[in-house]
């Protein structure tokens, strides 16, 4: 068990057990996680294996009756195979759920393309009234779901396999200043934060930390934009987000580059650490970028 993944284990039962509201649909066929809390909450356990969008349209209509659902799955399947049902069954009917996936972006990259996940930012900001969460430790999932989790609103949480070393008291819908500098903006999205302090402790630039994508922490955004450069790092395809940051950002000149995986199909079936070089994702590609972007 990852650490994310065991931050949802124990952040779970805790809600649990003080909110009977609360049920866990699992996305997953045989999930052994959360074997041994299935007998201490009767009935508030349901491994629906793999049929992510009937899983869905069983959450929306428990959430009707008003209940909170709490989906898990794998990214991929539960963002874009069940793509429909998360935007008519919550963001149409306006309903509140929770949906906590694993795997994003090429976190299952040794299984292919249809395991991957990069688009999961740009598809999920594009459904009206979707929160989008991205922790970048297991402490801050934890937090972020205690704080949103019965707000009345559908909300996906993208849990990863890597954590940051930098700790962060985060808070649901505000962005953290990290570090602050003249000669750039540096925008990291959850997990991306280690590999921007990496790449950019030692450099003059300000470094902006979101663990919420939506919605949007557009006045941190505004009132840390310097020298008219941004660096958009995303743990998903380049410019997931842009939308949101133009926005956030409209009037201004602005001189943007972007961290993140490339708009195609991921076609070589490796780790992510293996396949990092390729993507640009390493502290040296970051600097080097980050210096051609204040040229």
């Amino acid at each position: 068990m990852n650490e994310m993944t065991a931050a949802f284990y124990t952040t779970i039962e805790n809600v649990m057990d003080r909110d009977k509201r609360t049920v866990v649909l699992l996305g997953v066929s045989g999930v052994g996680i959360c074997v041994d809390l299935a007998p201490r909450f009767p009935g508030r356990f349901i491994d629906a294996g793999i049929m992510e969008q009937a899983i869905i349209g069983i959450a929306s209509g428990m959430s009707a009756a008003g209940l909170i659902p709490i989906v898990y799955g794998q990214s991929t399947f539960m963002i874009e195979r069940a793509y429909e049902q998360l935007k008519v069954d919550f963001g149409y009917q306006k309903l509140g759920g929770n949906f906590v996936v694993y795997g994003g972006s090429t976190e299952f990259g040794t299984l292919g393309a249809t395991h991957c996940c990069p688009a999961a930012l740009s598809v999920l900001s594009v459904i009206p009234g979707m929160e989008i969460v991205v922790p970048g430790r297991p402490d801050e999932f934890s937090s972020l779901f205690n704080e949103t989790y019965d707000n009345g609103n559908p909300t996906v949480y993208r849990t990863s396999l890597f954590c940051n070393s930098y700790h962060e008291p985060v808070a649901f819908g505000k962005a953290n200043v990290v570090k602050r500098g003249s000669k750039a903006t540096v925008l990291a999205v959850g997990p991306m934060l280690e590999l921007a302090m990496r790449a950019l402790q030692d450099e003059d630039v300000t470094i902006l930390y979101y663990t919420t994508v939506s919605p949007f922490d557009a006045g941190t955004l505004r009132e840390n934009f310097v020298n008219g450069r941004l660096l958009l790092m995303e743990p998903a395809y380049q410019g997931g987000i842009l939308p949101q940051v133009t926005k956030a950002l409209q009037g201004e000149k602005v001189k943007m580059d972007f961290v993140g995986y490339p708009h195609e199909f991921i076609t070589n079936h490796g780790y992510v650490v293996e396949n990092a070089p390729m993507y640009g994702m390493t502290a040296g590609a970051v600097n080097e970028k980050y210096k051609e972007l204040i040229r």
